[in-house]
């Protein structure tokens, strides 16, 4: 029987499909469940060495004799400061030694706690990977803990071989049950890589068989042309639905481009139906991130990794394969391999909801500014757009499909995303249109000062004194009546600034101010940096989305997740 612990469990379940038997143990109490639920199960060869230090050179011998992993495991204390010099000698050996260190739980450390030190970072510098498993109490916890389990023994042999070390806090090592009768099925996350046969190839396209695949397509994928080509075949091949977003610069057969917008307006009959059975991610990170989230978490599809970007990355929390190979070879590899034809229907039926009808006549907004400019902007050209509220909008705005679109959205903060624009434009002789809020442009202002400023920059800048997408209060809530410290209530203009800078400045506060200044923004004949700075109210742009996604006439997906939605626009 093995000990009622799931902590445990996810790691011995996982040590035995990582196919890791062998185990050096030093006697001791505070390992007392991992040791007994390891001894419980045959699979495991275990060595009993009493000095730790000796212990861990035993288990170099043991991998140096048969090449394969060797465990070794201790109580907690000096016990685990004793591995150190094999550890070391594991690391420039590169030897695949996993250290599994038992130790008290965190909130004891420094607090006259009997055998207990930071064990956690005692070997930061000599191993490939180390971490600290969580006390699992919750389903999050439980996900946590069984993929940095992953991730260490991944670590034992990717991208050369070294030292794990895996620090396991127990509350009590007494009194445990022991009426588990077998191991979990615990995910195995399976990492591939090249070079890889035929028959490798063969067996992972077969898993695609009859399945509906969706294809997540994030930022900065290079070179961009060449893993398209791949995708289009393969997309063709198995009938996959392709989310993409403005910042991917994706333009695919079976891209669906307004992907933010198409899972907003999506009834409610149609979700399940939509659900993948496989997620295939590459590149970065998209705008579309929560949505997707949430939908995917009513559905159980497998998730695959592809890329050269080197970290586990499980956001739908359903990671099973890793493919650490360029993208472009994937995807010809798994139109080669795949034995026929899929005859669906998933891009179609995407594709029929991304389908919408243009955006309605609206009244004076952000939005409306916005649109007037993306929607003309020419082709061949670059736009560069602020993070938040500003990235949001962009994506519900068609655009040619020649226009280079980047945004700061990595980690999505608002910092520098001005001086970002500048560099970008720096080195080009390209029309360059910057679409910013005044909180992104204030925060960076400076930026427009660097002399490398391009004379083709053209800056649209929305200023409704505060930040609409930071405000949950309802729409009749003036703006007086917002919370100041979160965003609003400073009346600024860019005009004194950038005019000084050498700028031509424009200003509107409604449609036909809009309308004309675009028209200057749009004037490739002006030799200088041109700012068009639009006033609008903040009570109306925060709800300028949602009334667009309530003007298409069906019960949304954004209008259950946010509560917020209103009309604005007119009929």
């Amino acid at each position: 029987m093995f000990v009622n612990d799931k902590m445990v469990l996810q790691l011995v379940a996982l040590l035995k499909k990582f196919q890791i038997k062998k185990i050096v143990v030093s006697p001791g109490s505070r390992h007392n469940k991992l040791v007994n639920t390891l001894q419980a199960d045959n699979y495991f060869k275990l060595y009993l060495v009493v000095d730790e230090r000796s212990a861990a050179f035993f288990a170099l011998g043991l991998i140096q004799e048969s090449g394969e992993p060797v465990a070794v495991t201790c109580s907690s204390g000096t016990a685990c400061m004793n591995y150190g010099s094999a550890i070391v000698e594991a690391f420039y050996q590169r030897l695949p030694l996993l250290v599994l260190s038992s130790d008290r739980v965190p909130e004891l450390l420094n607090q006259c706690e009997d055998q207990m030190y930071d064990q956690a970072s005692t070997f930061v510098n000599c191993t490939k990977y180390h971490c600290q498993l969580p006390v699992i109490d919750t389903p999050r916890d439980e996900w946590y803990c069984n993929r940095i389990i992953n991730e260490a023994l991944i670590e034992l042999n990717h991208h050369g071989r070294g030292p794990v070390h895996i620090n396991i806090p127990f509350a009590a090592h007494h009194g445990a049950n022991y009426d588990v009768e077998s191991l979990p099925d615990a995910r195995q996350i399976t990492l591939h890589q090249l070079p890889m046969v035929s028959s490798e190839w063969k067996t992972i396209s077969a898993r695609l068989k009859g399945k509906k695949v969706m294809v997540v397509w994030g930022q900065a994928v290079y070179p961009l042309k060449e893993v398209e080509k791949a995708e289009n075949t393969f997309a063709e091949k198995y009938d996959v639905a392709v989310l993409t977003d403005k910042m991917s610069n994706c333009h695919a057969k079976n891209a669906i481009i307004n992907t933010t917008i198409t899972m907003s307006i999506m009834k409610e009959n149609q979700a399940p139906a939509l659900q993948p059975d496989v997620v295939i991610s590459i590149g970065a990170n998209y705008i579309f991130n929560n949505e997707l989230k949430r939908y995917l978490k009513n559905g159980n599809a497998e998730h695959w990794q592809v890329g050269y970007e080197d970290k586990v990355c499980d956001p739908f929390h359903t990671l099973t394969d890793i493919f650490e190979m360029p993208e472009t070879y994937f995807f010809n590899m798994l139109s080669e391999n795949g034995e026929s034809k899929t005859n669906g229907s998933y891009f179609a039926e995407w594709k029929a909801i991304a389908d919408i009808p243009t955006l309605p006549q609206m009244q004076y907004c952000e939005l409306y500014a916005i649109t007037k400019l993306m929607s003309q902007l020419p082709a061949n050209c670059d736009l560069q757009l602020a993070n938040s509220q500003t990235i949001r909008m962009a994506h519900y705005i068609p655009i040619k499909e020649s226009i280079r679109v980047n945004c700061n959205r990595g980690v999505n903060g608002i910092d520098g995303s001005m001086s970002t624009a500048v560099g970008f434009g720096a080195d080009s002789n390209k029309p360059l249109f910057y679409i910013t809020g005044e909180l992104s442009f204030f925060y960076d202002m400076n930026s427009l000062s660097i002399r490398h400023l391009s004379n083709k920059t053209r800056i649209l800048l929305i200023n409704n004194q505060g930040g609409a997408v930071m405000y949950d209060q309802p729409r009749n809530t003036p703006v007086e009546g917002l919370p100041i410290y979160l965003a609003a209530g400073e009346t600024k203009t860019a005009k004194g600034w950038v005019e000084s800078l050498g700028f031509k400045y424009l200003s509107a506060k409604n449609k036909e101010e809009v309308d004309a200044g675009v028209n200057v923004l749009l004037d490739e004949s002006i030799n200088q940096p041109v700012l068009l700075e639009v006033f609008t109210n903040l009570s109306e742009d925060r709800y300028c989305i949602g009334d667009y996604i309530h003007s298409q006439d069906q019960r949304s997906f954004g209008e259950k997740v946010s509560g917020r939605l209103s009309r604005m626009f007119k009929k």
